[in-house]
């Protein structure tokens, strides 16, 4: 029986990271605290979001998101804050 929740667990836990996907966006705008603060907030706000992480230095946020979430809508959440974004990768 523990076998078998254990197989269970690995099954279930690489379905998980395998319906996410990583998005790093380059926000040339994001120059201060302030900015990615506001930047990671919107963000995060927008369904299917699941985690932000701004790195001002380089301009850019790692955006951990559902698999079937169109990029498009994280850069009009950008837009929004009349910044622009670029997706990286």
């Amino acid at each position: 029986m523990k076998k078998l929740v254990a197989v269970f667990l690995i099954l279930y836990a690489q379905m998980v990271v395998a319906s996410e996907k990583q998005v790093l966006l380059q926000i040339k705008e994001m120059t201060c605290q302030l900015c990615a603060y506001t930047v990671n907030k919107t963000l995060r706000d927008v369904q299917g979001v699941i985690t932000t992480k701004a790195n001002i230095q380089n301009q850019t946020v790692r955006v951990t998101a559902q698999q079937d979430l169109d990029n498009q809508r994280l850069i009009e959440a950008i837009e929004s804050l009349n910044y622009s974004a670029v997706v990286q990768k």
